[in-house]
């Protein structure tokens, strides 16, 4: 009887192993029939997204003449879409994989869980890179990561789909068109990132835009020179001098456009007289081809001809940015860049941190420094973007 028994467990205990939905480290015979459509599905996705849409969406920031915030959005958008395809098509391999014992014995299932597992971190890495480019103006290490991080993974992906029809047994056809289709995008994507990395790298949208102008608010000699300068002027010019000469270097040159103060009734700001006129240093030098916008309020763009030197050929406001730097924060500058962010609220509009500056607050008891700090919290609430010098 006990014997009897023990056999009859044993036996089914077996038969659950055999038929159950949940794998017991072998294959899944009730399941069987689900693979076709399982693998099919698997195949599709993980197709579209390696093959199609990811490298795609790479090639098309590198290839269309989309500026600005649009290139970033459309990049964005594409590769969100290829990532849900690829986290899906995983979702089906495992299926397959549990079905048949394949998940940890193969090198489909293994390179493809890993180039997954990784490109799962992708977008972090794309959000922080571009914090860091709005932030710097410049390519640096996270750019570079992220960058060569997603092309060794995408190529990695292109390459495992073919061990994956290698392990699915797929016909002669299928695997011809295949490696025709993915070795056509696969040069592409190759062809396309040497052709950017040997002529200079990536040209990201907000370096050497046309539509990229630099603003040089009331840099004048009342407010630099004796007898009473903003206090930490020298440093200020100096700033102002490196973020010049960061805007001229950008390929093309950032447009730049010199404004100045004129009242009839300040002697500090009196036109024609030496206190009204802008600094000119050697490193800090209006050039011939730079155009210099008279005002009488505190917002630049008041009765002046400011946006008709913007709004010229070829502009775009969906890909203008705007940056700002000069004296005095909690006036001009604050008032100009409030100004712009009314004027044009699609435009990335900026303020450069340091290059900016004005006096005590005598009736607050608040240093200068507090004051152009209190300024940058308020403007980068409103959505301006503070950027660094370097």
């Amino acid at each position: 009887m006990n014997c009897s028994v023990s056999t009859g467990l044993f036996f089914s205990l077996v038969l659950a192993s055999l038929f159950s939905n949940v794998s017991a480290g072998g294959i899944i015979f009730a399941d069987l029939p689900l693979v076709p459509n399982y693998a099919k599905a698997h195949g599709i996705l993980m197709g579209l997204a390696f093959v199609v849409v990811l490298p795609g969406g790479a090639i098309l920031m590198r290839l269309l003449s989309l500026k600005g915030k649009t290139a970033v959005w459309v990049h964005v958008g594409i590769q969100l879409v290829g990532w849900v395809l690829m986290v899906s098509g995983l979702a089906m391999g495992v299926k397959v994989g549990k079905i048949l014992d394949r998940l940890e014995n193969n090198a489909h299932t293994i390179l493809g869980t890993v180039v997954v597992a990784l490109l799962l971190f992708q977008p972090l890495f794309g959000f922080l890179h571009h914090r860091r480019f709005m932030s710097t103006q410049k390519r640096g290490k996270l750019t570079l990561f992220h960058v060569w991080y997603g092309r060794i993974l995408i190529l990695l992906g292109m390459l495992n789909g073919g061990f994956g029809l290698k392990l699915a047994a797929n016909s002669t056809g299928g695997n011809i068109a295949y490696g025709v289709v993915a070795g056509v995008i696969g040069a592409t994507y190759v062809a396309v990132m040497v052709h950017f990395e040997v002529t200079g790298g990536i040209k990201m949208s907000s370096e050497g835009s046309p539509n990229r102008i630099l603003l040089v608010v009331d840099v004048q000699r009342a407010l630099i020179d004796p007898p009473n300068p903003v206090p930490g002027s020298t440093k200020i010019l100096r700033n102002l001098e490196a973020v010049l000469a960061r805007e001229r270097a950008a390929s093309p040159p950032t447009k730049v456009i010199w404004i100045r103060h004129g009242e009839e009734g300040d002697s500090e700001f009196t036109p024609n007289t030496a206190s009204w006129e802008i600094v000119q240093t050697e490193l800090f030098r209006i050039q011939e081809n730079e155009v210099v916008v008279d005002k009488t309020r505190g917002d630049s763009f008041y009765k002046t001809s400011l946006a008709s030197h913007i709004e010229t050929a070829g502009f775009d406001p969906q890909s203008l940015q705007l940056v700002i730097m000069g004296l005095q924060s909690d006036f001009c500058v604050q008032a100009t860049v409030r100004s712009a962010r009314a004027r044009y609220p699609s435009a990335r509009v900026s303020l450069v941190h340091g290059a900016h500056g004005t006096y005590d607050d005598e009736e607050t008891g608040r240093s200068a420094e507090e004051v152009s700090e209190q300024i940058e919290r308020e403007l980068k609430a409103e959505g301006v973007i503070i950027e660094n010098i370097d």
